[in-house]
C-alpha cells in the first residue's frame, strides 16, 4: 500500500472515529427524571425511578406501540414499552448506577413498571431492584441516574431526590457533584450523585 493510500485510510479512520464520538456526544432523547431510594425492614431494596420524556420521542415511541390515545396503556402496550426502553439497557443497569464501595452493584431487575401520558409526553414509574441489607454500622452508598453515552440526556433532579425508609432505619442523604469519585470518571461534570448511608 503506497504512502498516500495509507494517509486517505487514516484520514476516512479519524473521520469514522469523529463521527462515532459526536454520536454520543449530541442527545437524541430528553428526559426529566426523578428519583427515590427505597428501603425496607431488611435494607436498601432498589431506586424508585420517574422519567419524563420529550414529546417528540413520546410521540413516536407511542405511535410504535400501537397505542390508540388516552392516558393508560393496556398490559400488552405496557410491556412492549417495557422491551422497548428497559430491555436494550438492561445491561447497562437501566442507568441506576448505586457505587458500593469501590465497585458498582448489578442490578437485580425491574418491578412496579407503569407506563402513563400526561401533557403529550411519556412518563415512566419503575423500581431498579437491588439489595444491600442492613446492618448496625454505616453502610454507604452512592446513587447516579444517567445515561452515561449522552444520547438520552437524563435531567436527574438529585436535590429533590427523597428516600422511603420505614421506622427502625436509619438513613442520611445529600446530592453532590461526582468529582474524585473513579467509578464514575466517565460521567459528564454535571451530573449529581444521592449520597447516603444507612444503618439500623
Amino acid at each position: 500500500m503506497s504512502r498516500s493510500s495509507k494517509v486517505g485510510c487514516l484520514v476516512v479512520l479519524i473521520c469514522l472515529l469523529s463521527f462515532a464520538v459526536s454520536a454520543y456526544a449530541h442527545p437524541h432523547v430528553f428526559a426529566d427524571v426523578g428519583v427515590v431510594a427505597e428501603f425496607d425492614q431488611g435494607g436498601f431494596v432498589g431506586i424508585r425511578n420517574h422519567w419524563v420524556y420529550d414529546e417528540m420521542y413520546s410521540s413516536a415511541l407511542v405511535s410504535s406501540a400501537g397505542h390508540s390515545g388516552g392516558g393508560s396503556f393496556s398490559d400488552r402496550e405496557s410491556e412492549w414499552l417495557k422491551a422497548a426502553i428497559l430491555g436494550p439497557i438492561a445491561e447497562k443497569n437501566y442507568y441506576n448506577y448505586v457505587q458500593a464501595e469501590a465497585s458498582f452493584l448489578k442490578a437485580e431487575g425491574i418491578r412496579n413498571f407503569k407506563a402513563s401520558m400526561k401533557g403529550g409526553k411519556l412518563v415512566l414509574d419503575f423500581l431498579v431492584a437491588f439489595s444491600v441489607p442492613v446492618v448496625s454500622d454505616y453502610t454507604m452508598l452512592v446513587i447516579v441516574v444517567s445515561d452515561p453515552t449522552n444520547y438520552i440526556q437524563m435531567t436527574t433532579d438529585m436535590e429533590n431526590a427523597d428516600v422511603s425508609a420505614p421506622k427502625g432505619l436509619e438513613v442520611e442523604f445529600f446530592a453532590d457533584g461526582l468529582e474524585g469519585l473513579t467509578l464514575f470518571r466517565g460521567f459528564r461534570s454535571e451530573i449529581q450523585g444521592l449520597y447516603l448511608r444507612f444503618k439500623r
